[in-house]
């Protein structure tokens, strides 16, 4: 009798404790509810940044975002690794970290200059015909001279790899298979690393109302991408009517890829053939160069930076809005040199309160709240252009942040200017390039690997001061700020060579 009344009593335990995890779970899940309509209603950004997405990205981040406690574990791992490979290259001069970081992209290349033992250079010539022309050089350079620090470097590498098979082990081939394409989209890992509470909450919603929110971010995902074909419209149009905004654009772009690009010459017209561009990430357990002040996942093509280029048959054809990338060495470096251009960005912002674009918070970060802009001559371009400018704002100087010191403006512009320039006469709007990220090419080189003539000046010597806002998250990534979709089949041409971020003037 003891024995039954005792069983008995076990059992009702088991039922009360299953009954309360029961009720504690429902609660927990009504309160995720209310945070995130919360968090959405304050601030939609986010959301919006997470609609952008295709749908196939959508599904891997809300997959991968009902387990948090994964992201936080690699969170760790990649900053345990990142100070690792970091001390590895620790001592390299600035060239040379950066050519580390570049083949640090091409992991399977990698192991094969550090399989056989330090290669002999015919040895780097022959293995490189199978991978972008881009990475020649840098390999050519290190790949027998730094052959300690690449063998250090894909150690880690498979340590990394067997580490992050461990870690995803447990979980189901669903779960497996999306933070797997994750890693390969460092730039949308990272942004849900840094936005965790948020993601955590997206999760939650989308494990207790999957179809829901599916149907919500499809709606809200046609929306954006039909709010964005018609301010992309509205921004070539305002500039195709301001020819002084129109030819500071073409100056100001010459002289981004003549600083930032490695002197690549914009005039050369860019083809057809380069519709779609891969280019490889950075490793996502390394990040990106450490002394880049802004998340810069991907080396782009200037042109996906100025968002125009030059077209076969002579004119400019307009791809996209202006990355930050490039909006923000603009107004570093030359706050003043290009008023009516800055102006078309003030007069844009104003015109589009509610863009779904990363550009709004671009002209508040280096408009509203630069102290080198002369804001009174904004105004007198104002009073002849649109009259928007408050009339109290010419005479407002925003406070300078502490430690910040002004960044000098170069006296005369650069020397580098094209003597001939194609005809400027605007194109038909068309689509940015499609900018994918791929494996590396499979096809061989046709012509063999020769070292440019010229080389990047050197890099900042400093990290640069750490900016205000927050830059990793859905609305400021940029490799699928115009992109729909991901890939399903690699394309073999290659990407051009960016010289490595803001230098010193």
């Amino acid at each position: 009798m003891r024995i039954g009344k005792q069983i008995r009593v076990e059992l009702f335990r088991g039922f009360l404790t299953i009954f309360l995890l029961s009720c504690f779970v429902v609660v927990q899940a009504q309160s995720d509810v209310k945070q995130f309509k919360a968090i959405i209603e304050k601030d939609s950004t986010l959301l919006n940044g997470l609609a952008g997405y295709d749908t196939e990205v959508r599904k891997d981040i809300l997959t991968v975002a009902r387990h948090p406690e994964v992201l936080t574990k690699m969170s760790n791992m990649q900053n345990e690794s990142k100070a690792t490979f970091e001390s590895i290259i620790q001592g390299l001069d600035r060239d040379t970290q950066f050519g580390i970081y570049e083949l640090s992209r091409y992991p399977d290349l990698i192991k094969e200059l550090t399989a056989q033992g330090k290669p002999k250079k015919k040895d780097v010539q022959n293995i490189i015909l199978t991978y972008p022309e881009e990475i020649h050089e840098a390999a050519l350079s290190y790949g027998r001279k730094k052959h300690k620090s690449l063998l250090a470097i894909d150690n880690l590498n498979d340590k990394n790899e067997n580490d992050f098979k461990a870690l995803i082990g447990n979980y189901d081939t669903n779960f497996q298979s999306s933070i797997k394409r994750l890693v390969e989209t460092p730039e949308v890992l990272s942004t849900m690393v840094d936005n965790l509470e948020f993601t955590r909450l997206a999760g939650s919603v989308y494990q207790q109302y999957p179809a829901e929110m599916d149907r919500k971010l499809k709606v809200l995902h046609n929306q954006i991408k039909e709010q964005k074909a018609k301010e992309l419209a509205d921004y070539q149009e305002k500039l195709k009517e301001d020819p002084e905004a129109y030819q500071e654009m073409l100056d100001a772009a010459e002289q981004f890829a003549s600083e930032e690009m490695a002197n690549k010459n914009i005039t050369d017209p860019v083809t057809q053939e380069v519709d779609v561009v891969h280019v490889n990430h950075y490793s996502y357990w390394y990040g990106y160069p450490h002394w880049y002040g802004y998340p810069y996942w991907r080396p782009y093509p200037w042109y996906y930076h100025t968002g125009f280029y030059y077209g076969p048959r002579g004119g400019v054809i307009f791809i996209g809005m202006p990355s930050y990338w490039y909006v923000g060495w603009h107004h570093r470096y030359y706050p003043n040199r290009y008023p009516h251009l800055t102006y078309h960005y003030y007069r844009h912002s104003h015109r589009h309160p509610r863009s779904t674009y990363n550009f709004n918070r671009t002209v508040n970060v280096n408009i509203d709240r630069n102290i080198n802009i002369d804001r009174s001559n904004l105004a007198r371009i104002d009073n002849n252009r649109s009259k928007i400018i408050p009339k109290q704002w010419p005479n407002e100087r925003p406070a300078a942040r502490p430690g910040t010191q002004p960044v000098q403006r170069p006296v005369t512009k650069p020397s580098t200017r094209p003597v001939t320039r194609p005809e400027a006469r605007p194109s038909q709007p068309t689509q940015r390039p499609v900018t994918r990220p791929t494996q590396p090419s499979t096809r061989p080189a046709t012509r063999p690997a020769t070292r440019p003539t010229t080389r990047p000046a050197t890099r900042p010597a400093t990290r640069p001061a750490s900016p205000p806002v927050r830059y990793n998250n859905y609305r400021s990534n940029e490799s699928f700020r115009q992109n729909w979709s991901r890939p399903t089949q690699p394309v073999q041409r290659p990407a051009a060579r960016p010289s490595g971020g803001f230098r010193r003037r």
